[in-house]
């Protein structure tokens, strides 16, 4: 079997959790939260992830089609903006992160409690996220002991986002993404 992705322009060798407004913190304050703490926390079953675990969810969208994913996003009742953490899809498999499933919910009866964090509700012609490409990881994701890249709209939000960066984030961050220069090749 053939491995090499190199050829497949529909997915990335990159997982991406993209950020938004949390609750009264701004994108970027989520983001500096997310460095500080060294983590990404799990969304709970309050919203789309099911059973009684938290996951931290991913997407394996090429990044040109991230940005147009976070332009339309405030149609979909959860919206992103050009922020975000990238890191390598063997980074995010070793430490557990798998795709999703996507399945009606009434099919889902057979997927142990214990990993319907990885189920996500699929209707056909009424509920699709598929788009999303997602991946989870169970629980809070740690970002200690891998190297990843700070996705920002700009480079004005990476000087202000690289003043405040912890000295432990310092040494992990590969490098900064600019979502506005992506844009002006699309």
């Amino acid at each position: 079997m053939n491995t090499d992705r190199s050829y497949r322009n529909d997915i990335s060798l990159a997982l991406i959790h993209l950020i938004g407004k949390r609750g009264a913190l701004s994108a970027t304050e989520a983001l500096l939260s997310i460095l500080r703490d060294g983590r990404i926390n799990g969304s709970g079953n309050n919203g789309y992830v099911k059973g009684s675990k938290t996951a931290t969810c991913f997407t394996e969208m090429p990044l040109a089609s991230v940005l147009t994913f976070v332009k339309n996003s405030k149609f979909s009742g959860h919206p992103y903006e050009c922020y975000g953490i990238a890191i390598s899809k063997q980074s995010g498999w070793d430490r557990g992160a798998r795709p999703v499933i996507y399945l009606p919910d009434t099919e889902g009866n057979w997927i142990p409690e214990d990993q319907k964090w990885r189920h996500v509700r699929f209707e056909f012609d009424a509920v699709d996220f598929s788009h999303e490409r997602e991946w989870r990881s169970e629980g809070d994701f740690s970002l200690v002991g891998i190297g990843f890249y700070v996705i920002v709209p700009d480079r004005e939000q990476e000087e202000l986002v690289r003043a405040l960066l912890p000295e432990e984030a310092e040494r992990h961050v590969l490098g900064f993404l600019h979502m506005n220069i992506l844009s002006q090749f699309l």
